[in-house]
């Protein structure tokens, strides 16, 4: 449980950089929190939005991964720890542009699913990775 809470960590604090960048660089107004508050009904408390990111990043989805270890490593390439993360990481991505995306039929919008596609993969890459690397400690 702690490697994978230790992968979680990892994975969010690379994944929470990677949306600060877009925010800042290619002005995006993610707005991780006020996203999931509004979604969860409490839109007038964003922090609360950010606890919850931060809880199922760095815990929730950390364990569901590793329950889904065997039906990961059947996939191709399924023996890389990374790669399953990133396999896993996937439909979360699908899940955020299904309740948070904006317009994205517009430029904005392909650019928008571009780096929140990056930074799922780069969440998963390093919850995998990590997961992985703290095995034999």
């Amino acid at each position: 449980m702690r490697r994978a809470i230790g992968g979680g960590v990892a994975g969010t604090i690379v994944m929470s950089v990677v949306l600060v960048i877009a925010e800042v660089e290619a002005r995006f107004e993610l707005g991780v929190g006020p996203a999931i508050a509004r979604y969860a009904g409490v839109a007038d408390q964003p922090v609360l939005g950010l606890f919850v990111f931060l809880v199922m990043g760095m815990v929730v989805f950390p364990l569901v991964f590793v329950r889904l270890g065997g039906v990961l490593s059947r996939l191709p390439g399924g023996g890389d720890p990374a790669i399953r993360g990133m396999a896993f990481s996937v439909p979360l991505w699908v899940v955020y542009v299904a309740i948070g995306s904006p317009d994205l039929g517009s430029l904005k919008g392909a650019l928008h699913l571009s780096f929140t596609l990056f930074a799922h993969l780069l969440y998963g890459f390093t919850l995998g990775a990590v997961y992985h690397s703290l095995e034999d400690v």
